[in-house]
């Protein structure tokens, strides 16, 4: 070292008008990661909004509008009773109906929608979409879910320190398998999203004492999901175990400002060009699933819509119980619809009944999501709509923080080629650039033929597991200089 400080008097003060041959040379010149952390927070949901329709056909405008208002009146009068809030008229249509035959349109009648919207406790919902139905009611329009004011901001806050958390891990495993340690954070940028807009109608897992006879719709609301994102800006040295080339961390300074002055002969005669590789590693990460989300559906058709609610109800019901008694988790309604059926003929719309369709939506470990869709369907469920598989977010984790590693070390072995065939010295990891994605979305449902054996008798469905795929990139600016042994060649 003390030949190495003598350098740094009279001639390294003549020297520095002399920029360094490579830009992670200079003092001056920071070495950074960019490092961007995910966060994510679940808030359990507390109030619901319904929209609900009365639809009247007729052959006057008057008749209709006559018992549009009619029923409308008694389908607000039982909501008041039951204490609806923010109950509004959100829409009101009346218009005409039209047969069409031998090219000529007909008047036939008219038809009348009043849209009703209001909010409810979550738990008070169920009933209230009932009694509506049963007042003259007969469209189930949207259904959506909430949490407090105070639950969001709380939760947003929560989801910026996991964000950070994120962010540091990352920057670890990347740090770790470069051997570089890390210093102060230079810059912090928070992309955080406003409250989210209420959830869909969703049925998670419960007691069912919330709810009275079977006749009752079961509506538990879904949680609201908070997403932001914390990007850090971190400067880091290498450790004393180097970087690409141990060999000559220890020419810094004045010692390899001093090699600027000699123009190589592989085109870095510019000694204010820096002369660095640009090289990108891929990584990827293959994580087996453990979970199976399953989608199931009640589907009805009657002359009626309290006839059809009242089935679809009882139906749902019953399929929640077997799932809930299987220890489904993430239990959901994720939709409820209530619809006329018409028939058309002659160039004649005419009404001839409902439907009403309820989607479950449940998690299980995949061993037993074969037996829970066979006990569903024995329960009343007349619907598969969709099956997928996911890891536990434990082990997505470890695979997110794995993929970065692996991605680091391709670019190792890229520029390690690159420059052991030019003859070239590797020096300072100047950049760092992270393009790691989320979590992957679940994967579709696949059929392995061969573990058949391992479920019961042909009354099992058999379902088997596939695997979810993390990929990851790491782009590296290394700088370099020719080698004492030449250059090209």
């Amino acid at each position: 070292m003390a030949d190495t400080d003598n350098l740094t008097g009279g001639i390294k003060q003549a020297l520095v008008i002399i920029p360094p041959l490579t830009g992670g040379t200079n003092p001056n010149t920071a070495q950074i990661l960019e490092v961007t952390g995910q966060g994510e927070v679940t808030v359990p949901t507390t109030l619901t909004e319904v929209q609900l329709g009365i639809q009247v056909e007729g052959k006057t405008a008057t008749e209709v509008q006559k018992e549009v208002a009619q029923r409308s009146t008694a389908v607000v009068d039982v909501l008041q009773n039951l204490g609806a809030q923010e109950l509004q008229t959100t829409s009101i249509q009346l218009n005409p109906v039209y047969k069409y035959q031998d090219g000529t349109q007909t008047l036939t009648g008219f038809r009348g929608i009043n849209t009703l919207q209001f909010e409810l406790p979550t738990d008070r919902s169920g009933a209230a979409i009932d009694t509506a139905i049963q007042a003259g009611a007969n469209l189930i329009q949207n259904i959506n879910f909430t949490a407090s004011d105070e639950a969001l901001q709380q939760a947003r806050l929560q989801v910026l320190s996991e964000a950070v958390k994120d962010a540091q891990a990352q920057a670890e495993a990347v740090f770790s398998t470069l051997q570089l340690t890390p210093g102060k954070i230079i810059d912090i940028d928070i992309n955080s999203a406003g409250n989210p807009t209420p959830s869909p109608l969703v049925f998670e897992a419960g007691t069912r004492a919330a709810f009275a006879a079977d006749t009752t719709t079961p509506i538990i609301g879904s949680p609201q999901t908070i997403e932001a994102s914390v990007s850090l800006d971190i400067d880091y040295s290498p450790n004393s175990a180097g970087t690409l080339a141990s060999a000559i961390d220890s020419l810094t300074g004045g010692i390899k400002q001093a090699l600027a002055i000699v123009a190589p002969l592989t085109g870095g005669t510019n000694p204010n060009t820096a002369q660095i590789l640009e090289v990108t590693g891929q990584g990827e990460v293959t994580v087996p699933t453990t979970l199976t989300e399953v989608q199931l559906g009640i589907q009805v058709q009657g002359e009626t819509a309290t006839e059809v609610q009242e089935e679809v109800a009882q139906r749902s019901t019953a399929v929640v119980d077997v799932l809930q008694n299987l220890g489904a988790q993430e239990l959901q309604t994720t939709s409820i619809q209530l619809n006329p059926v018409y028939k058309y003929e002659d160039g004649n719309q005419t009404l001839t009944g409902f439907e009403g369709l309820n989607t479950l939506q449940f998690e299980l470990p995949t061993d037993r999501a074969g037996a829970a869709i066979d006990t569903a369907i024995q329960a009343g469920a007349n619907l598969i709509q969709n099956i997928s598989f996911t890891a536990s977010d434990e082990a997505l984790q470890q695979a997110r923080l794995q993929v970065l590693s692996e991605a680091v070390k391709d670019a190792q072995a890229q520029a390690q080629a690159v420059f052991s065939t030019l003859q070239l010295t590797p020096g300072k990891i100047i950049d760092i650039d992270i393009n790691s994605g989320g979590n992957p979305s679940p994967s579709p449902l696949v059929f392995n033929l061969a573990a058949d054996r391992g479920f019961a008798a042909g009354a099992t469905t058999p379902i088997i597991g596939g695997t979810q795929t993390i990929e990851a990139s790491v782009s590296l600016d290394i700088g370099y200089s020719p080698a004492p042994a030449g250059t090209l060649g």
